[in-house]
């Protein structure tokens, strides 16, 4: 499940940002089990998002610039039958065992 890998990794290199302790970016790539190129794909993305981020080689760890942080939910369950019928507004779909949806909100930085 590489979707809930990677909400994994999003939300330890939120915290580690957040507490200004992610060490080098090479620590922090190895740390992520991921490319050092990953890791600024996925800082860029969280720009992309509103947050700024910087690195201080003074603090060595990346960190950010306001009091902005991402605030990450995820939530995994599976439906009943009776649950499919209520999400489904009434079709019954057998396609899958459960039910995934993502939302998807402008304001997550906060």
């Amino acid at each position: 499940m590489n979707f809930i890998r990677q909400i994994e990794r999003f939300q330890t290199l939120n915290k580690l940002i957040h507490q200004q302790c992610t060490g080098t970016p090479d620590e922090l790539a190895s740390r992520l089990g991921i490319s050092r190129r990953q890791l600024y794909a996925h800082i860029e993305d969280l720009k992309v998002l509103g947050l700024e981020i910087s690195y201080s080689r003074k603090l060595g760890s990346f960190y950010f610039n306001e009091s902005k942080h991402l605030k990450i939910e995820f939530n995994l369950e599976v439906l009943e039958p009776e649950e499919n019928i209520k999400t489904f507004g009434g079709k019954l779909l057998n396609l899958f065992p459960c039910f995934f949806y993502a939302r998807n909100e402008t304001n997550l930085a906060v």
